[in-house]
């Protein structure tokens, strides 16, 4: 068999003058490129899920679960960890470098979309030309403008809403809640949870029936001592138990909603009634790189975890009181635009020592700034120099950013080939 071709360009490259950092509120660019595509999302099937946090484990979740029952699934996430062809997977597997250039020189004709957004358009010319049975999309920050809702989903999911974005989407939950909850539509919508100050927005902006994931389904969990057991669950009439990959109480709440949006599917007879044992197949398949990811390094281990807003944070606190006892470092950085001060001060008292590193991004937070937030923390100058300087044996919880778990990840993946 003949070896593929070389890409003429990388994909990054192609996407750089799109520049990633820049949010372009408005659907209208995404309306007349689908227009001149010949309207692709036509032919998809899709599930939108929303939310501040837990967006991208309860896609992975219904993803699994429905590729368990013998659907072919596209699944389209962001941010992505070490390359961004990880962004548009379909029944697991990544998109081939190539194809994805091929994609993205073909949208090289729509110059107006933003990074996003042509990430977002590709997945569905690719979602489309596979004929995938069901398109599960993970939104972006937002909702109400965000590219994922450029057209309608057949269901709807949203995990919670916490503060985050809130230079785009607003300065309080009630603000962010209204953003996102526009975007709930379809034949169900489903909420992960309630809660009193925001019920009223989410029920005010949503134009499909609401429920509660509870409504749908249910999921109890024995932990082990790693946080991670064997989970019993209740849906549509299937009662089982799996095991689940991925730790934490939070996480449970994620498959519930997943399988909420598993059955929501059903009930509308667009996928086949679900089956316990495939249920439990998909969800022990389930794979969510960077999310409590224990990983062997230097006689040691790190504990990765994209944790990156209040809420977020609170979740990887949580779980750092049921799982180390103290037993733990951190190494930690953030972008510039997350609340610094309130993740120091949860995760402080739970560690023995902290080591700080600047981001290899334009929107890193400056050393200086996260040193102070950590007084007597030690300063590395790099992610690089930072793993270098981890003391074998240790365990290392590695925190406040998907690109500080990335850079990680790419380090160690380096060290190991």
């Amino acid at each position: 068999m003949s070896a593929s071709p070389p890409l003429a360009r990388s994909c990054e490259a192609i996407l750089a003058p799109r520049l990633e950092q820049r949010i372009l509120p408005g659907l209208a660019r995404m309306h007349e490129a689908l227009a001149a595509l010949h309207h692709p999302e036509r032919h998809l099937r899709s599930v939108l899920v929303l939310g501040t946090n837990g967006k991208g484990s309860t896609a992975a979740l219904l993803a699994s679960i429905l590729r368990a029952h013998g659907l072919c699934v596209g699944l389209y996430t962001s941010p992505h960890l070490l390359r961004v062809e990880e962004r548009l997977q379909v029944d697991g597997t990544p998109i081939a470098p190539l194809r994805l250039q091929q994609l993205l020189e073909e949208l090289e004709a729509f110059p107006r979309l933003s990074y996003f957004e042509t990430l977002t358009v590709a997945a569905i010319l690719e979602f489309a030309a596979r004929e995938v049975d069901v398109a599960v999309l993970e939104a972006g920050l937002g909702g109400r403008w965000d590219a994922t809702n450029a057209f309608p989903p057949a269901i709807s999911l949203l995990t919670n809403v916490g503060t985050d974005h809130q230079a785009w989407l607003g300065p309080s939950r009630l603000h962010i809640a209204a953003e996102k909850a526009a975007a709930l539509r379809g034949v169900e919508a489903i909420v992960g949870e309630w809660d009193g100050e925001v019920e009223g927005v989410i029920r005010s902006e949503a134009t499909a029936p609401l429920t509660l994931a509870s409504d749908w389904a249910e999921v109890a969990a024995s932990d082990d001592a790693r946080g991670e057991g064997t989970v019993r669950f209740a849906v549509a009439g299937a009662r089982g138990a799996a095991h689940l990959p991925l730790a934490g109480a939070h996480q449970r709440a994620n498959l519930c909603l997943a399988l909420a949006g598993a059955a929501a599917l059903a009930r509308h007879a667009l996928v086949p009634p679900l089956q316990a044992p495939r249920i439990a197949q998909g969800i022990e398949a389930v794979r969510w790189p960077g999310r409590w990811d224990r990983r062997p390094f230097r006689a040691g281990t790190l504990i990765l975890d994209g944790a990156h807003n209040r809420e977020a944070i609170a979740a990887v606190a949580a779980q750092l009181q049921r799982t180390t006892r103290g037993e733990v470092d951190l190494l930690f950085s953030c972008l510039s635009d997350k609340p610094l001060a309130a993740m120091a001060a949860t995760l402080r008292p739970l560690v023995r020592r902290v080591l700080v590193a600047p981001l290899d991004s334009p929107r890193a937070t400056p050393v200086a700034a996260l040193a102070e937030a950590f007084p007597g923390c030690r300063v590395a100058s790099s992610v690089a120099q930072a793993l270098a300087s981890l003391p074998p044996g240790t365990t290392t919880l590695v925190t406040g950013s998907l690109r500080l778990v990335g850079e990680v990840l790419s380090h160690v993946e380096a060290s190991d080939a």
